[in-house]
């Protein structure tokens, strides 16, 4: 083990440091808590074993240093003092002490006492282990169903990872999400509509109102298949079940339980906060500024008041984002004659198709439409908002466009 021995009696550290070196430990020394405490903050150690009174910052006051300052690995200290009552005893263990040992040190003792430690410390090493090995297979998991629903469908894919990180911006607004709440908040953002993999497209792009009985039955199971697919890995049940209530109302008509208000998972009504606005902006292509007159009708009918509230100031952050940015990324279905190309636009084979600055036609619409046909160029580009060395005026040389 990696020992650091604190003591401000030099004859004390070198005969401890002896033992221990004997024993087959590594000894760091330090001459009193505040020497110790720079030394912590260079070299991990699995245990200290200190004197109580020292100058500077004594035994207890290092102790009580080290537990408040929360050092991802846990380090085990062992008190050394002639304070021998029980009342001192009880003191040093109140402040975080987890062995105490009086002097005159008796060797054998000592080395039970290290020993003891010695075993904590290894237990605390392969619950370590054990812990990232499950976070690790965790993670490789959201990120397997994550690739899933992305190889499905691009679009959904694209959805649910926009969905998860706006589920974060939305946290921040509840004091009632905890920290450790996030990963699972996160996680249940990426997966929410999983249950939508096995659809058909057709349906998956349709607002309900334009779908059938059969179509809309359909679409409304998806909650419950995403349940089923999660639930039967253990460690994804928290999850599951915030995917199955994902599509729950405030006003109770939402389905598949008919939940009402506070009855839905709180980290749930943020997740069907966000899809709903990521929809409104990005499926439907709602102009950012016409998106509080659609939240403002979802009030106390799918969301509560303050989620609305929430999104609204979310929505003015992306206006503001949006004003500050010269360009625009658009579909080639949204290109107009006279827009100008911010960036090279490249075919997958890296041969060039138009420069940067390239002043759109007509024809190079087409031409731009035809390669995207044969697949050899992306949906996207990057047009500026304004005639370049016009950036911030929005005068007749802003070229028209919404997003």
């Amino acid at each position: 083990m990696r020992i650091l021995v604190v003591d401000d009696q030099a004859v004390a550290r070198q005969f401890i440091e002896k033992i221990l070196k004997g024993w087959g430990h590594t000894v760091y020394l330090a001459e009193n808590g505040s020497k110790a405490w720079i030394t912590l903050l260079s070299v991990t150690v699995d245990m200290i074993v200190t004197d109580w009174m020292m100058p500077e910052m004594n035994g207890l006051e290092l102790c009580r240093k080290i537990r408040s300052a929360g050092f991802d690995k846990y380090i085990y200290i062992i008190l050394v003092s002639a304070r021998d009552t029980q009342q001192d005893i009880i003191r040093g263990l109140e402040v975080g002490v987890d062995d105490y040992i009086t002097k005159p040190v008796n060797t054998e003792e000592f080395r039970a006492r290290i020993e003891i430690g010695e075993r904590i410390v290894g237990l605390e090493k392969k619950l370590h282990t054990r812990h990232a090995e499950i976070e690790r297979n965790y993670y490789q998991t959201i990120q397997m169903f994550t690739n899933l629903i992305e190889v499905v469908d691009e679009e959904l894919g694209g959805h649910c990872k926009r969905v998860a990180k706006l589920c974060l911006r939305l946290a921040k607004f509840y004091p009632d999400v905890a920290q450790e709440d996030l990963p699972v908040l996160e996680a249940a953002g990426l997966l929410h509509d999983i249950g939508m993999i096995g659809l058909p497209k057709e349906i998956v792009s349709k607002k309900r109102a334009e779908m059938n009985g059969d179509e809309k039955k359909l679409y409304m199971s998806h909650p419950v298949q995403g349940e089923i697919i999660l639930k039967e890995i253990e460690f994804l049940k928290p999850i599951s079940i915030l995917v199955r209530s994902h599509h729950e109302q405030v006003n109770g008509r939402g389905y598949p339980d008919g939940l009402k208000g506070e009855e839905i998972p709180l980290l749930s009504r943020i997740i069907s906060g966000a899809s709903i606005y990521d929809s409104l902006v990005k499926k439907w292509k709602i102009p950012m500024e016409d998106i509080p007159g659609r939240l403002q009708q979802q009030r106390g009918y799918q969301l509560e008041s303050d989620l609305i509230d929430y999104l609204l100031e979310i929505n003015l952050e992306n206006i503001h984002k949006e004003e500050e940015k010269n360009y625009y990324k658009i579909t080639l279905d949204e290109l107009k004659e006279g827009m100008v190309l911010t960036s090279n636009v490249r075919m997958k084979s890296g041969a060039l198709v138009f420069p940067a600055l390239t002043e759109l036609t007509n024809h190079g619409i087409e031409k731009l439409n035809d390669y995207r046909k044969l697949d050899c160029i992306a949906d996207t580009v990057c047009v500026y908002k304004f005639q370049p060395g016009q950036a911030g005026r929005k005068d007749e040389n802003t070229i028209g466009i919404n997003v």
